[in-house]
């Protein structure tokens, strides 16, 4: 799952060139015969030039903090610039900060604020979206990555750039756990203030249901606290509203659960009766206890272009909090569907389990697009996604992970109300994922033909979805974004964010805005 505490000030957009839009894309010049492009103007925007200031601003910054200011001509500013999504790099940043303290974070949003010069926060910089880039300021906090544990109050408090492998290596030795992440150097700053998936969200509900608290450099630099008694206003906005809206966040403070031996869970099937297996999958979660959390996905065979549509493969994962009979008894209708071509059940100790269930997130060049649904997908609603994936224009050279995800959801997720904290999502039983990955040297014509065709793809499975979008896999190609990521709770957002940045000095084209 990706995070990014991302923040960016812009000023109005310019026109955007057909080079500049496939250099974008991860396009080279040979690709300037590419059409149609101007659909994704909106999700390939270029960056928008800052005015400059004097090295003495820059030197007068470097000054003041305790860690490091790396400049264009640093040894290591080409490392510092990489973010997850690379598609989004071309923002080339004046000067990025790597923060050893809160204050250094404070130092850096006073001093970007006095100069008028745009900023990104940057966690794990792990946001689809590439907010955690600009072409001003970056505020870099993943240096700050210390983790304590205290086990009298059962509680954790973790630095704002820490990861979750950072976590969750930390939490090991006491026995306990958090509802983190899948993938280990995904921020758990980003992570919980979209929401936070993991497969134990049923079990234990999103990574920002467990927060108790959370250290915020605001708008007016000043280091605050926000919990249920300090600042509860802004405290509910962050539980779901996303990095980068409200502040930098420097610490978060979570409670913890007891750890237990788990079952893990690998299957995998090749071609066959791909509808009915996945209606039987679904089913299965639905039916299945809490302690019961899967991702499915579904991809071509083929990674060449399609001259025919290739078999499909299933691929699914979970965990589950008990024993391997009982993952047994559950798996058992749906392999009556069709044996699985491989499998994997398994039972072992939590931080085996943890290690057995990572991936990384999407890196490089893709595209994400998201969707809830409630109950099973009804048949419709499988038929078109498996037309829709057999009808891709050509699989670019790299290989696809889930042309189509669906990610367990209910639970213990959905026991709060919709507006018990900013996240909104509480009434869907998965969300649905679509997604293209490309490479640079891809053809450029291809990439443009998949950006079209996943466009069409997540339009074509509206009719199956409950509504919305998961911010935590952010899509700038997203119809009414700020509906789509949070619903009824956008105008107590917005209220929140006219309190707490009534200057809109966190802004990027995400954005909470400070009207409506």
């Amino acid at each position: 799952m990706p995070d990014a505490a991302s923040s960016v000030a812009h000023a109005p957009s310019r026109g955007v060139s057909r080079r500049a839009l496939l250099r974008g894309a991860g396009v080279g010049a040979a690709g300037l015969s590419a059409a149609p492009w101007l659909r994704h103007a909106a999700a390939l925007e270029t960056a928008t030039p800052v005015a400059g200031v004097g090295d003495s601003a820059w030197y007068d910054l470097a000054n003041r903090l305790r860690g490091r200011l790396l400049r264009p001509r640093d040894t290591m500013y080409p490392a510092a610039t990489v973010i997850n999504a690379t598609r989004y790099m071309r923002d080339r940043p004046d000067g990025i900060a790597i923060c050893a303290a809160p204050e250094d974070a404070a130092v850096c949003v006073t001093w970007a604020r006095d100069n008028g010069v745009p900023f990104a926060v940057r966690s794990g910089g792990h946001n689809y979206g590439g907010f955690s880039n600009s072409d001003g300021l970056v505020i870099d906090v993943k240096g700050m990555r210390s983790v304590s544990v205290d086990p009298a109050t059962g509680t954790a408090t973790v630095a704002g750039g820490a990861n979750n492998a950072d976590v969750g290596d930390a939490l090991t030795a006491y026995g306990v756990y958090f509802p983190g992440g899948r993938c280990p150097t995904v921020g758990v700053s980003g992570l919980t203030l979209g929401g936070g998936w993991g497969f134990s969200n049923r079990y234990l509900g999103m990574t920002c249901d467990s927060l108790l608290s959370t250290e915020v450099v605001a708008a007016g630099g000043d280091i605050v606290t926000a919990s249920a008694t300090e600042h509860p206003d802004l405290f509910w906005a962050v539980r779901g509203g996303a990095g980068g809206n409200f502040g930098v966040h420097t610490s978060f403070t979570y409670t913890l659960v007891p750890t237990r031996d788990v079952t893990v869970f690998q299957l995998s099937w090749s071609g066959g009766g791909t509808a009915a297996l996945l209606d039987a999958i679904m089913r299965m979660q639905l039916a299945g206890p809490r302690e019961l959390g899967l991702r499915v996905a579904v991809r071509s065979q083929s990674r060449m272009p399609l001259s025919q549509p290739a078999p499909l493969d299933i691929d699914l994962i979970g965990l589950y909090w008990g024993p391997p009979a009982d993952v047994e008894e559950l798996l058992a209708p749906v392999e009556r569907v069709q044996p699985a071509a491989a499998r994997t059940v398994a039972g072992m100790g939590f931080p085996a389990a943890r290690a057995f269930l990572s991936a990384t997130t999407p890196e490089g060049s893709y595209q994400v697009k998201t969707g809830f649904v409630q109950g099973a997908l009804p048949a419709e609603g499988i038929v078109t996604m498996l037309e829709w994936i057999s009808s891709m224009p050509g699989v670019p050279s790299r290989a696809q992970e889930s042309t189509a995800g669906l990610y367990c959801w209910g639970g213990k997720v959905n026991d709060l109300a919709p507006d018990a904290n900013a996240f909104v999502h509480r009434n869907a039983d998965f969300l649905f994922k679509c997604e293209v990955l490309w490479e640079p040297e891809d053809d450029p014509d291809l990439i443009v033909a998949n950006l079209d065709w996943v466009e069409g793809y997540h339009a074509a499975m509206q009719p199956y979805f409950s509504g919305g979008a998961y911010q935590n896999f952010t899509d700038r190609g997203q119809a009414d974004w700020p509906r789509a990521y949070y619903g009824q709770n956008l105008e107590r957002l917005v209220e929140v964010k006219q309190a707490w940045d009534p200057h809109n000095l966190f802004r990027f084209p995400q954005s909470i805005p400070t009207t409506l």
